[in-house]
């Protein structure tokens, strides 16, 4: 792949990204039907096998470039991608048919939780990145693990903390749209009400094949772009690479809004930021290295960046600012200035 040209390479980039666009919308749709034929979404271990599921155009990139040794593409990647994934509220709080911002409509208690929680694991991978590569654990940094078991601790509570009314609670006028449990109490997704749960199993595993075999293509290629444009390969992986393993999350993000479930949006934004830094115990295990212990200061950056940034959406939950301006809250024009400023910094100033 090495001897393709520029173009060639563009091209194949591109194709996989579309891939693992529609491919996770088929994930998607076969996740939430079999998530409601078999009742596994409130059981803890349902919840971990649903991230999972939501994740795989991270862990195929994750892998691909563990095997290949390219280590700033994981960090990127995972580090960059929750500053992208962020962003994309403004894009769904621009597509709000409503005179409230989407913060507004969807904010809760509950949903700050979501956001600071996600906060709280991202914090744990940059402590991570001060631990030297040779007080490793068993070739893992030892904060892989501890971010792994505070995953899973703090999946519980929040799960245990949307059964309490008073943290759901949000204003009079505002449209979160279906609690937890009344979306898992829709048996099937339209598109597949009419297939055998074997149907919906087939396209599932059909789905997280292609978005496996595309995440692979999506790294390779882009490690190779990135050489020959004389681009750091950890700044195309948080902004190209992360962009196009976000495409699955643009779309059930924009139908979450076009049908009013708008905690739903944001609140599989916060868990998927969440749930992308658990994927460096993975990498650690695939690449026999402590990944976060690499971590350039570049790095530590994107991740402060995406902090700041979920930030500014936390307490905006809590405030529920009323106006909009130019389609946008104003908690959504300062994420954007955020990230434009960011993006610049980084690219220009930092990288």
């Amino acid at each position: 792949m090495a001897n393709l040209s520029l173009l060639t390479l563009a091209i194949i980039f591109i194709a996989a990204g579309a891939v693992t666009w529609f491919a996770g919308l088929s994930l998607t749709k076969a996740t939430s039907t079999l998530d409601s034929r078999f009742k596994i979404g409130d059981a803890l271990g349902g919840l971990i096998l649903l991230g999972i599921s939501g994740s795989l155009p991270e862990f195929a990139v994750t892998y691909s470039a563990a095997i290949s040794d390219h280590i700033p593409v994981i960090i990127g990647n995972l580090l960059g991608g929750i500053a992208i994934q962020t962003v994309l509220i403004v894009l769904f709080d621009f597509a709000v048919k409503d005179r409230r911002p989407l913060s507004y409509l969807a904010g809760s208690p509950i949903l700050s939780l979501e956001t600071f929680f996600a906060i709280f694991i991202t914090s744990l991978a940059l402590m991570g990145a001060f631990i030297p590569i040779d007080k490793n654990l068993l070739h893992t940094n030892p904060l892989s693990i501890v971010i792994v078991v505070g995953w899973v601790v703090g999946l519980f509570i929040i799960n245990r903390a949307r059964q309490i009314p008073r943290l759901c609670r949000t204003a009079d006028d505002a449209r979160p749209g279906r609690k937890h449990r009344q979306r898992r109490a829709v048996q099937n997704h339209p598109f597949y009400a009419n297939k055998s749960t074997l149907h919906v199993i087939m396209i599932f595993l059909a789905g997280s094949i292609a978005t496996l075999i595309a995440g692979v293509y999506l790294e390779e290629t882009g490690s190779i772009i990135a050489d020959r444009l004389g681009i750091g390969s950890g700044l195309f992986a948080a902004t190209f690479i992360a962009f196009a393993t976000s495409l699955p999350e643009i779309s059930t993000g924009l139908k979450a809004i076009f049908i009013g479930d708008h905690h739903l949006a944001i609140g599989d934004i916060m868990g998927g930021n969440a749930f992308m830094i658990v994927i460096f115990l993975f990498a650690d295990i695939v690449a026999q290295k402590p990944i976060l212990s690499y971590a350039a200061r570049s790095d530590m950056l994107w991740a402060g960046l995406g902090i700041v940034m979920m930030t500014v959406y936390g307490i905006s939950f809590l405030l529920q600012l009323r106006r909009r301006y130019l389609r946008l809250g104003m908690d959504s024009i300062l994420e954007f200035v955020l990230y434009a400023v960011g993006v610049v910094t980084l690219t220009y100033f930092v990288t």
